[in-house]
């Protein structure tokens, strides 16, 4: 499973980057940077409460 970001709908409040530190970095704005995307089955439940409490819809997960 791979997690994306989409950055035309993301304004920067960083909640997935708090629950997904292991996958998300911040840049000097304050926007998401994924260092890596194919998730671990070990974070995938913290990959999915990232998309639930993301309030701009920004982040999925693919299968």
């Amino acid at each position: 499973m791979k997690i994306v970001i989409d950055p035309t709908r993301c304004q920067g409040h960083g909640t997935c980057a708090a629950l997904l530190a292991e996958y998300i970095e911040m840049d000097k704005w304050h926007y998401p940077i994924l260092s890596r995307n194919q998730l671990k089955d070990s974070h995938l439940e913290a990959a999915k409460k990232a998309v639930q409490l993301c309030p701009e819809l920004a982040i999925k997960i693919i299968e």
